[in-house]
């Protein structure tokens, strides 16, 4: 038999000792970093009870809610708030462009119909600018728009031109028992803008808008008025315009209730006041009534340019508009200026010329118009037909 082997008995160990081996094993479990394997794990010792979870996931998605709902109800009382001032501020412009409607001429002329046709896309107004009492019309302008093409065409006709009352003006005027001029055995003649004068109280407008129809040969659509009062305040409305005055202007009108003119040469700011005194000065001019148009023309392009930049959209468009419907006169309907209004962001002054109709001769007591040159300028800038070049007779052969 073989040697019998004796094997130790491993000795169980006490309970206190059993206690400390285990808590030293929890501890070395805690304080160890994870096996890479184990890493994604995420281990929890709570017990978690599922109603008690469901409960908290329904809770959280009821406060979502509840701030989603929060934030539509703010966002509606601001849109309630924006249509109310919207709708307070088209009401007042309604308003406002009604009584502007209100103002304009109730004329008892009555014109036969024009036998100009409306020409598609474009829209004409005369606009004629008095002096302070209303009587003389000493701006007479055609601006002409195409709504498709986007441009501006301002075509300016001199206060001096000789014109002669149709047969039908006449007729109105004997029948009224009002003046008919008669100059150099002409019944009828006058300046132009000595019409909107002898026309009488209620027909100035239709009268000059009449005349024009007739001296350019197309329809007027609408017609625009204002006073120098108007064009002070339009000025002061865009915050002045900056603007290269042509030369040294003084010119003292007060004994006949004008302004006192003396302006400097050069760039300046202008306001209201300072622009009157531009645009109204002539006495120094060798052309007189002709170049006061053409810095006329040229300051109503610096305005329109400073009416369409950015910073008179966004902060004085609003005085503008008030203004404008304030200190005008106009016979165009609430509803067609609210169709046209769109219009005025698609105005690029690259896309705006300014002319003054043809004359012939030396300007003296009238300026005589030249008729066919003033045709070429219609169909150039109203219908888009351009002159055609004159043929030079002595041609050189190469």
């Amino acid at each position: 038999m073989g040697e019998k082997r004796e094997y130790r008995r491993r000795r169980r160990p006490s309970d206190d000792m059993d206690m400390e081996l285990r808590q030293r094993q929890v501890r070395r479990r805690q304080t160890r970093a994870p096996y890479p394997e184990e890493q994604h794990r995420v281990v929890t010792s709570e017990y978690v009870d599922p109603r008690r979870a469901a409960k908290g996931r329904r809770m959280a998605k009821l406060k979502a809610e509840q701030r989603k709902r929060k934030r539509r109800s703010i966002l509606l009382v601001i849109a309630l708030i924006l249509i109310l001032i919207g709708t307070y501020a088209a009401a007042k412009v309604w308003v406002k462009m009604d009584q502007w409607q209100g103002k304009a001429e109730k004329s008892d002329f009555v014109v036969s119909a024009s036998d100009q046709e409306k020409i598609k896309d474009v829209i004409n107004v005369a606009v004629l600018g008095t002096d302070e009492d209303g009587f003389r019309a000493d701006v007479n302008m055609l601006v002409s728009f195409n709504t498709t093409t986007k441009e501006l065409h301002m075509i300016s006709v001199p206060r001096d031109t000789r014109v002669v009352m149709t047969d039908e003006m006449i007729r109105h005027l004997n029948k009224e028992g009002e003046y008919i001029p008669q100059q150099n055995g002409v019944y009828g003649q006058c300046k132009l803008t000595e019409l909107h004068a002898y026309a009488g109280e209620g027909n100035r407008s239709t009268f000059s808008v009449a005349m024009m129809e007739e001296l350019l040969g197309v329809k007027v659509d609408y017609y625009i008025k204002f006073d120098l009062t108007a064009f002070k305040k339009v000025v002061d409305a865009v915050g002045g315009v900056d603007f290269y005055v042509p030369m040294n202007m003084y010119w003292d009108m007060t004994d006949t209730g004008g302004p006192l003119i003396n302006l400097r040469e050069g760039m300046q700011h202008l306001d209201g006041e300072k622009a009157e005194q531009l645009v109204r000065f002539r006495d120094g001019y060798a052309q007189k009534d002709l170049k006061r148009i053409e810095v006329q023309q040229e300051f109503i392009m610096a305005l329109i340019e400073k009416v369409c930049s950015s910073e008179t959209l966004l902060n004085r468009l609003d005085d503008l508009v008030e203004v404008v419907l304030d200190c005008t006169e106009s016979d165009i309907t609430v509803t067609e200026a609210l169709k046209y209004v769109k219009y005025v962001k698609d105005l690029d002054p690259a896309k705006i010329t300014s002319d003054t109709v043809p004359y012939v001769g030396d300007p003296g007591k009238y300026v005589e118009m030249d008729e066919e040159g003033t045709k070429e300028l219609i169909d150039w800038r109203i219908h888009g037909i351009e002159p055609v070049a004159e043929d030079t007779e002595d041609m050189t052969n190469e």
